[in-house]
């Protein structure tokens, strides 16, 4: 097996999977087949966009008739799919449906995958239950783990690939265990499993601490699959936590419930739609009358391809979101489809240090911060940081000039460049004693210097709303870092407060009297020991350090 990366963003990674001279792009979906009641042909499959699929070793080694007939054919020819084809042992079945004693044994499935000409084979591990005791977890994962020792020893073929499963769930130890001792081992691809029980509950945020978490200890040249990760909404935000494969068999079981998947507003019952608000050929073709007057085996069908149609959507999305360096504004608009992808998304601020060690130095266009979640982007952590190690205020600095962000950054706006003239030709203050910064609603302070370097310089943003908004406490937390690190460095501080300014088309335009600037005065003389005073003009500016240098 070969895996190329070739871009990434966040943590998700764009790459280029070859085994057995098969390709696929990753991230992307396994959808979960039944090995011989599928209610979707894999032909169709296909033609929705699958390049690989998952289906079940233990259902066929069950059944002695068909077990014969796939080992004499093989299970490429008998799911008449040319593409890529993973095999699970049976543990999925223990896990989920408490079936404490499978008729089969390690090294009996194991052997019986190979045989039967599978890509991807999974070993029979013990899945860990969300419910169950230290202990009992803890006896699951060592059993993982040494059947995962055996695996390597009992492998026979070359052309079988093998999933290397990671337990632990809620046990950040066990989990840590599981994966140092599965890193160790020889496998294609490393599956974090027992989350279907999570997920189908939407407890989005212990999913992706577990992933997160995983992340951190796992090895870096081999990708992440996550079994039972089937609904759309929440493909972005576990791509941008470092998901690159997963498999599902969701389309089907939510179609036959009638739960149709949309990314605005989660699964719909088909019962409620008047439209459909999608336009995949099925979508196109019916309304959810007519799908509803189906019978159940057709009705079953149409919804669990719109289902995959809507999944593969997506991930091409998401792709090109990599691609183009916008996935955390994509995974932004996705989360606000379910209060609980909000809440899981608050994880990402206590791993923000393994984010921007992966974060992409520059990209080629700027930055979106729409959303209060924005205020959690490595690039901002990226700058706080650098801001704390490796700047230094200019060495001749005496006096600090806080000009606020316009419409447009720095000296691209027309009363922000007529400014800089003015203090840069001012015959009253050395140029080099005055210091300029912006006020920045999601950077704090930001020095003229840096304003524009990539992201600071390249971004747009909403407004501030109260003080008791989000963004409006992170940016009060912001500036006062800013200051307890580098107010001894200045005599006085002066801050532009302009009546009017010109806007970026030449209108000229009232100040908001509910600027952030406006507070700024009274905060910073209530809390540091430093001159702060406002003024409507720069020529007002100068005079109040004039002062100063008598």
């Amino acid at each position: 097996m070969e895996w190329e990366i070739s871009d990434f963003d966040a943590l998700g990674r764009i790459g280029k999977l070859t085994i057995n001279k098969k390709q696929m792009s990753t991230p992307n979906l396994f959808p979960v087949v039944h090995p011989y009641k599928s209610f979707i042909s894999t032909s169709d499959l296909k033609k929705i966009g699958a390049q690989c699929v998952f289906t079940n070793a233990y259902i066929i080694y069950q059944n002695a008739q068909i077990r014969d007939d796939i080992l004499r054919k093989g299970i490429h020819s008998h799911l008449k799919f040319g593409g890529i084809i993973a095999t699970d042992s049976g543990a999925f079945q223990k896990y989920m449906y408490n079936k404490r004693n499978l008729e089969i044994q390690p090294n009996d499935i194991e052997k019986f995958q190979e045989d039967i000409g599978t890509d991807f084979a999974v070993i029979l591990d013990e899945p860990v239950q969300p419910d169950d005791d230290y202990e009992t977890a803890k006896k699951r994962v060592d059993i993982t783990i040494e059947r995962a020792k055996d695996n390597i020893n009992r492998r026979i073929k070359n052309d079988c690939y093998w999933f290397g499963p990671i337990h632990g769930a809620r046990y950040d130890d066990l989990l840590r265990t599981s994966t140092l001792e599965m890193s160790k081992l020889n496998f294609s691809v490393y599956a974090i499993g027992g989350l279907v029980k999570s997920l189908l509950n939407y407890r989005f945020d212990l999913v992706i601490k577990i992933l997160l978490n995983v992340k951190k200890d796992i090895v870096r040249n081999k990708p992440i699959h996550m079994f039972g990760l089937g609904l759309p909404q929440f493909f972005s935000l576990a791509i941008a936590c470092g998901c690159d494969l997963m498999d599902s068999a969701a389309y089907i079981l939510f179609a036959r419930e009638n739960r149709y998947f949309t990314l605005s507003t989660g699964t719909r019952k088909l019962e409620e739609l008047e439209e459909f608000p999608c336009h995949c050929p099925i979508c196109c073709e019916y309304n959810p009358k007519e799908v509803l007057n189906f019978d159940e085996k057709l009705r079953t069908e149409l919804i669990a391809k719109h289902n995959l149609y809507i999944s593969f959507s997506e991930l091409r999305t998401i792709r090109q979101a990599i691609k183009e360096g916008n996935l955390w504004e994509l995974v932004e608009q996705r989360i606000r489809n379910h209060p609980t992808l909000v809440k899981a998304s608050k994880l990402i601020k206590s791993y923000l240090p393994l984010f921007e060690s992966h974060e992409k130095l520059y990209k080629t266009h700027g930055r979106l911060y729409s959303s209060p979640e924005s205020i959690g982007r490595p690039l901002i952590y990226r700058y706080e940081s650098k801001l704390k190690n490796n700047y230094r205020v200019p060495q001749d600095a005496k006096y600090l000039i806080i000009l606020p962000e316009l419409d447009v950054k720095g000296d691209q706006s027309p009363s922000i460049k007529k400014w800089l003239e003015e203090l840069d030709t001012n015959s009253i203050i050395p140029r080099k004693f005055l210091h300029v910064a912006f006020l920045s609603d999601f950077y704090g302070i930001l020095p003229l210097e840096l304003s524009s370097s990539f992201p600071m310089g390249q971004y747009e943003s909403i407004d501030l709303l109260t003080k008791n908004d989000l963004i409006y406490r992170d940016f009060i937390q912001k500036t006062e870092f800013f200051f307890n690190l580098y107010a001894p460095h200045y005599s006085k501080s002066g801050i532009l407060i302009p009546d009017k300014f010109i806007n970026q088309f030449n209108e000229i335009t009232e100040f908001k009297k509910k600027n952030i600037i406006n507070n700024l005065t009274k905060m910073l003389n209530s809390k540091f020991k430093l001159n702060v005073a406002s003024f409507p003009k720069i020529t007002h500016l100068i005079q109040y350090f004039k002062s100063d240098e008598k």
